[in-house]
């Protein structure tokens, strides 16, 4: 499709001629805006100029075209998935069994390693059993809130049997229970049985919020992170527990709402902890007002608690591949969070189940052959379980294809009001997966699936660029290279009493584990016809992705007003060009993993000519500009070239140690190497894991820093080096000179 739209790209300059390509390019793509920025520029020149630029851009106007044509046959491209499958998908997931399963997960307290986690995961087991899985396995690891796999801390073992908070002055009122709603009890809450005044110490994390204020022997009122409040008013000066809640102006318009709090404690520290509550928005202020009037607000707490060294615990269940068994494609979900917990994530875990039932179904009906690849569901705690399993089966890992993370994925788009959304893999992770995902998400669009007791609402989507905050954060580690995506969805009531079975909707857990399941099992299932169809889809949306984050980067060599701005925005779009380029270049020819036959493989490779040539194209099509940029500013334009420091910097190659597996934890950072050391460290978040993830043995600090600053906007290429300094020091990496 790609090579037709480029030929008839072609064809319309045979049929227009000169003067008919000069009109289209200045009336209708000036309208459109696709090639504005360079027209902006060259159509302030006289009109010989103009048609003297015009006809040395005439080349990239046609690759700009077959983008257009590209794009606009978007809608007619076939769906990935057999007429076969597509009907088995349809016949077999069901949205209402899918449900069921989610309302029975939320009635488990599913706390990380905690007995209610297990007793939730028993249940998935035996419905696997009666499914007919024979692969079926519990595996725990120790865990205290000491011990660490690799530089993840491990959660402590806690369990509750009564927490309760009452008001006794001025008046006497119950205002939390364990028993009638477990969130109510902060997780890993110590025992207590006190009666104190109540100190509001406003969000209870600064200086100020202490200042004239004796909590020792009292009971604090915050609204801050209760684990580090805890911290601040408990360990530091003498509290006797906590109380936290959402202020108005959080999450408006639910005054009922109560959010869900932990304080994930060190073994070592479990003596110094106090107990905590959550309280509701109503009971948060109600309490404020009447300690702002002056009253004397008396509580009483009662919580039997204790700790304890736990095993952390996952879920596995495979049906093993026909012909490639050693190679697999996993979806996973966190089966943990408090009850009820219903979106988050009992839906990801009940929807898996369904998932795991409808591909066995199908099998055993003839609707579909057995995979050629392992199909494995893992059931996990939030990264604390995930982290273990990957050190015990580290190759497994490695051998995987592509993971799918299922994280909140039934919400009622009206009641919740969010999306369903697509979370892709970071740049340093090329993959055919996110063009296979999306397809599958197309093509569900086109179904409109219901459910009987579902609802009617339209089908809403967006595909994200990669963020973090699950499981597939991990698998996209540059140590394990292996390709996740995440299915979830905004809420509003995530992590607070209010996510509950009511705002689960079974049309939507039907459509996503429809995606899901259709997804892992092409494949799982792929070969070389499946490699061909892959990459001609990848090339066709890689143009449109790569033009995307051009057009995107080049208003910053408009917007310069200096020249020394211009060459470094200059220097930007060049680097974001060579860098979209490249990862669109190596999405395409990641589908090869799917194919033995030299010959597929060779016209894959074959593919990425038309990327090739866009990238081409910007880059001197962004020449042009930078060079006529340079006259408005009467400045003489300057090549690209490496400063002093680059240079230095581009002769260190950083090299992960070999036990250094998995994103990086700054918790263990500040463990290994204290707390000042950690502030010294400036490259953070995204910037800071893609950093990692870029490491190869091949390149460069520079080279890591130009990929990293394509991504996320200019770095300071000296953080990138300081940031692999500390890391060398918490013996986590090497800085080799070559």
């Amino acid at each position: 499709m790609v090579g037709s739209a480029i030929s008839q790209a072609f064809a319309l300059n045979k049929t227009i001629g000169h003067n008919g390509f000069e009109n289209i390019f200045v009336k209708g793509f000036i309208k459109i805006g696709l090639i504005s920025s360079a027209n902006r520029i060259n159509f302030k020149l006289n009109k010989n100029e103009r048609r003297k630029s015009l006809i040395k851009t005439k080349k990239i106007f046609f690759l700009h075209l077959a983008v257009i044509l590209v794009s606009s046959l978007a809608l007619a491209e076939n769906p990935l998935a057999s007429k076969k499958l597509i009907e088995a998908l349809t016949e077999e997931v069901s949205g209402e069994i899918a449900f069921n399963y989610t309302v029975f997960i939320s009635h488990f307290d599913r706390i990380q390693a905690t007995e209610g986690w297990h007793e939730a995961a028993l249940f998935i087991k035996k419905e696997l059993e009666k499914i007919g899985y024979r692969d079926i396995a519990f595996e725990g690891w120790p865990s205290n809130g000491s011990r660490y796999y690799y530089t993840y801390r491990t959660p402590i073992g806690w369990r509750a049997k009564k927490g309760e908070l009452w008001l006794v002055s001025p008046r006497r009122e119950r205002l939390c229970s364990y028993e009638e709603i477990p969130l109510t009890l902060v997780k890993h809450s110590n025992s207590a049985s006190v009666e104190a005044e109540l100190v509001d110490v406003g969000t209870g994390v600064e200086e100020e919020s202490y200042r004239n204020k004796d909590v020792k022997g009292r009971i604090v009122l915050a609204t801050a992170s209760t684990a580090a409040v805890m911290r601040e008013a408990v360990v530091e000066r003498g509290a006797l527990g906590v109380l936290t809640w959402y202020p108005p102006e959080v999450r408006p318009g639910f005054p009922n709402m109560i959010r869900y709090t932990a304080i994930w404690p060190r073994w070592e520290e479990r003596e110094k902890i106090g107990f905590g509550f959550n309280l509701s928005k109503n009971q948060g202020w109600l309490l404020k007002k009447m300690l702002e009037e002056g009253k004397k607000v008396v509580l009483r707490a009662e919580v039997e608690a204790e700790y304890y060294e736990s095993q952390i615990e996952v879920l596995t269940a495979s049906f093993p591949g026909m012909t490639e068994p050693e190679k697999e494609v996993m979806v996973i979900g966190h089966l943990c969070h408090p009850a009820p917990s219903a979106n988050d994530n009992a839906s990801g875990s009940g929807g898996m189940l369904e998932m795991a039932r409808a591909l066995k179904v199908m099998i055993d009906k003839g609707l579909i052959k057995p995979p050629r690849r392992t199909i494995r569901f893992l059931w996990v705690p939030e990264f604390n379980g995930t982290i273990p399993y990957i050190q015990a089966h580290l190759e497994r890992t490695r051998n995987t294809l592509a993971v799918i993370n299922c994280d909140m994925i039934g919400e009622d788009l009206h009641l919740t009001g969010g999306t369903f959304n697509i979370t892709c893999t970071p740049d340093s992770m090329p993959s055919y997966l996110n063009d296979v995902v999306v397809n599958f998400t197309e093509l569900v669009d086109s179904l409109e699936l219901r459910s009987m007791n579902g609802s009617n609402n339209p089908f809403a989507y967006k595909v994200l660029p990669f963020g973090g905050g699950s499981d597939h954060y991990i698998f996209n580690d540059g140590a394990l290279k292996v390709p996740s995506v995440m299915f979830g969805h905004d809420d509003i009531f995530h992590h607070t009493s209010l996510d509950t079975p009511d705002k689960v909707d079974a049309s939507e857990l039907r459509r996503v584990c429809f995606i899901g399941l259709g997804s892992t099992y092409y494949l799982a299932n792929a070969s070389e016809k499946e490699t061909g169809e892959m990459s001609r889809l990848i090339s066709r949306n890689g143009l449109s992705r790569l033009s995307g984050d051009y057009y995107d980067v080049l208003p910053k060599m408009e917007n310069a007003e200096k020249k020394e701005d211009l060459h470094k925005a200059y220097k930007q779009v060049a680097n974001v060009i060579e860098h979209s380029g490249r990862r669109e270049i190596q999405s395409v020819l990641s589908a090869r993993i799917f194919a033995k036959d030299l010959k597929v493989i060779k016209e894959v490779e074959s593919v990425t000519q038309n990327l090739q040539a866009l990238s081409s194209a910007f880059k001197k099509e962004s020449e042009e500009i930078y060079k006529a940029l340079c006259g408005k500013l009467g400045a003489k334009p300057q090549p690209i070239a490496l400063t002093q420091e680059e240079k230095s910097l581009s002769r260190i190659v950083p090299l992960r140690a070999e036990n250094f597996v998995c994103p990086l934890q700054m918790d263990y950072l500040m463990e290994k190497l204290g707390r000042e050391m950690l502030e010294k460290i400036r490259l953070r978040g995204y910037a800071a894991y893609e950093a990692l993830n870029f490491v190869d043995g091949k390149r460069s600090i520079l080279d890591i820093a130009r990929a990293v600053s394509a991504e996320y906007g200019p770095l300071n290429v000296q953080d990138v080096n300081d940031f692999f300094k500390i890391l060398e020091k918490a013996e986590l990496a090497k800085l080799k000179n070559i």
